[in-house]
């Protein structure tokens, strides 16, 4: 695993960039890195003593703001927060273009439940109430960069969603964006909105898009002039007929 990098750090919590391939937690392999281990282990280098509070999840190809409680103070505070959804988390993710454009801004309400291992999907009956609301930051010819802003907190829910709408995410080979453009699902936590669990200020946490997201847009776009560049072009002028 590369270097960490601290999008911010206070006495009381610690928001780190999650790289993509890396678990949040740690999983039934103790030989596995996963995010959780690795920053305890730099926290404990530097002093910190006791283990992180945990409260937030990322899928494991999903990049993006983390955030961890480092004291018992900012613990409870901490949870309490995402708990009640008082969280405001924005993601963005990249979706091939369709050919019937969605709304500027649209949101999905489904039950949630598992369909099998490692799947969800929105269900009539049973399951878990979900919302989600998008908007279409920005389009490209082949491309479309969609914001998401989870309202609760299911799993792989905008995943689930953006399928629904027929928008499944590049690179998302569960939900049907399996794409040569892409090398992992295209999913990224942008931003994090919430009160610091002790002193109550507001907190802002940003990351940035990362490169694969550029650099899956620019395999499309070259994808495209090939498919153009091949395609049968139709004579010009009048055929002469005998």
């Amino acid at each position: 695993m590369s270097a960490l990098v601290v999008l911010y750090e206070d006495a009381d919590v610690i928001a780190v960039d999650k790289p993509p391939g890396v678990p949040t937690v740690p999983t039934a392999d103790p030989a596995r890195p996963s995010l959780v281990r690795r920053l305890e282990a730099e926290l404990r280098a530097g002093g910190l003593e006791g283990v992180l509070g945990v409260h937030q999840r990322l899928d494991l190809e999903t990049s993006g703001v983390v955030m961890f409680a480092k004291t018992a103070a900012a613990n409870p505070g901490l949870a309490r927060q995402f708990e009640a959804g008082e969280v405001r988390k924005t993601y963005l993710a990249l979706v091939a273009r369709p050919r019937r454009m969605p709304a500027p801004t649209w949101s999905v309400e489904s039950r949630i439940a598992r369909a099998g291992k490692g799947r969800m999907a929105s269900v009539a009956e049973g399951g878990a109430l979900a919302r989600t609301d998008f908007r279409l930051a920005e389009e490209w010819p082949r491309a479309l960069l969609v914001e998401a802003r989870p309202r609760t907190g299911r799993k792989h829910q905008i995943r689930v969603h953006l399928a629904d709408s027929g928008l499944p995410i590049l690179g998302d080979t569960v939900y049907g964006g399996a794409s040569r453009a892409a090398e992992r699902c295209l999913l990224h936590a942008a931003r994090l909105e919430l009160r610091h669990p002790v002193t109550g200020e507001p907190l802002r946490i940003e990351s940035g898009l990362p490169a694969a997201f550029a650099d899956a847009r620019a395999a499309l776009e070259r994808s495209d002039a090939r498919a153009r560049a091949l395609r049968p072009r139709r004579p010009r002028g009048r055929v002469r007929r005998g």
